[in-house]
C-alpha cells in the first residue's frame, strides 16, 4: 500500500479501474452508455493486438485482414457446424494466426513503407475471395442472423449477454483488462526485450544473439491471432457482417490511431486511447458534426502527434510524477 500511495501513476490506474467497474451501479439502466463503453473496451483489445506487431518496428496498415478472417471464420463456422460461439471465436483467431504466418513468409524481407503498403494490399485477397464465393460465404450480401454470445451460468445466476448491456459491458471490460495484463507481461518479459531490441536496431539485436526472424514470426502470428479473436467476437456482438465492413480500412486504421494517441510504448497506451477517443467520438464528435465527424477525429490525432509525440499516456505519467515531486 505504501508503494501505491507513493506512486501517483499506480494510484491513478487503480482509481480508473475502480471507476470502470463501479459506474454501472450508478447508471444501471443506461443501455446506450453501456454499449459505447463496452465497444471502447473492445477497441482497446483490438489496439493492443495491433500494438504487438508495431513494437517490433513494423507498422501494419492491413490488420483488417486478420479481423475480417476472424469475423467470417467464426460466423461461418457457427453457421455450418452450430458449434458454440466461444469455440468458433477461437477458430477465427486461428485463421488470423495462419494469415499472419503467410505475411511472415512473404513480407519478411520488407521494412518501413514497403511493408506497410504490402500489408494494406494483402487485405484485398481474402476480401475478394469472400466477396465472390457466394455459395459458401454468401458473397457481398454478408452473413446475417449471427447468434450472440450464449448465456453463462454463474452458480444460481444466469447471465444473458444478449439481453443485458451491463453484463456485456462487464464481459468486454474483463476481456480488455485480461488482454492488458498479457500485453504488459509481453512487454516486460525477456521476449519483450527481444522485440524492443529488434525495433531499435535489428543488426545490433542479431549481434547480441536475438533471433530476429523467429521473433518477427512470433509477433505477427500472435498479433494475427488476437486480432482474429477480436474479429470473431465482433461478428457475434453485431449479429451481421459483410466484406466491406470487416475488411475496411477503418478496421486497420482505428487500432493504429488509438494506440498512437494513447502511447505505443506504454502497455496501457492502447487502453487509454480507446477509453478516451472512442467515447469522445460517439458522444461528442458525432453530435457536433454528424456527417464529417471523422474530421474532428483527425484533428485530435494531429494535435496529439504535434504536442504529445509519445502519446497521452507518457504525458500523463510525467505530469503525475511532477505533481508528486
Amino acid at each position: 500500500m505504501s508503494r501505491i500511495a507513493a506512486n501517483p501513476s499506480i494510484l491513478a490506474a487503480w482509481a480508473l479501474l475502480a471507476a470502470l467497474f463501479l459506474w454501472p451501479f450508478l447508471v444501471p439502466h443506461d443501455g446506450i452508455h453501456f454499449r459505447v463503453m463496452g465497444m471502447a473496451c473492445f477497441h482497446g483489445c483490438l489496439a493492443m493486438a495491433w500494438n504487438l506487431s508495431s513494437l517490433a518496428g513494423t507498422v501494419s496498415l492491413g490488420h483488417a485482414a486478420f479481423f475480417g478472417l476472424g469475423a467470417y471464420g467464426s460466423a461461418l463456422c457457427n453457421h455450418y457446424t452450430h458449434v458454440s460461439p466461444y469455440l468458433t471465436i477461437l477458430f477465427g483467431g486461428l485463421l488470423g494466426a495462419l494469415y499472419g504466418m503467410g505475411w511472415h513468409a512473404v513480407f519478411k524481407r520488407l521494412r518501413g513503407a514497403p511493408f506497410a503498403l504490402a500489408t494494406l494490399a494483402s487485405v484485398e485477397i481474402p476480401k475478394v475471395i469472400i466477396d465472390n464465393w457466394n455459395s459458401f460465404t454468401f458473397g457481398s450480401l454478408g452473413v446475417v442472423g449471427i447468434p450472440g454470445l450464449p448465456a453463462v451460468e454463474l452458480g444460481s445466476l444466469l447471465v444473458r449477454f444478449d439481453e443485458s448491456p451491463g453484463a456485456m459491458y462487464t464481459l468486454l471490460l474483463t476481456c480488455m483488462l485480461g488482454a492488458g495484463l498479457l500485453h504488459r507481461r509481453a512487454l516486460v518479459s525477456r521476449w519483450g526485450w527481444g522485440v524492443r531490441a529488434l525495433r531499435e536496431d535489428e543488426t545490433a539485436a542479431e549481434a547480441l544473439g536475438v533471433n530476429t526472424n523467429r521473433i518477427r514470426f512470433q509477433v505477427i502470428t500472435v498479433s494475427g491471432f488476437f486480432t482474429g479473436v477480436c474479429g470473431g467476437l465482433y461478428a457475434h456482438l453485431l449479429g451481421l457482417i459483410e466484406p466491406g465492413l470487416v475488411f475496411s480500412l477503418h478496421m486497420s486504421a482505428m487500432p493504429l490511431v488509438l494506440t498512437i494517441f494513447g502511447g505505443r510504448f506504454q502497455w496501457y497506451g492502447p487502453i487509454l486511447g480507446a477509453l478516451v477517443l472512442y467515447p469522445l467520438d460517439q458522444w461528442l464528435f458525432r453530435s457536433l458534426l454528424p456527417v464529417g465527424h471523422s474530421v474532428l477525429y483527425g484533428l485530435v490525432v494531429i494535435v496529439t502527434l504535434i504536442l504529445f509525440p509519445q502519446g497521452m499516456g507518457k504525458w500523463l505519467q510525467k505530469s503525475l510524477q511532477r505533481a508528486s515531486s
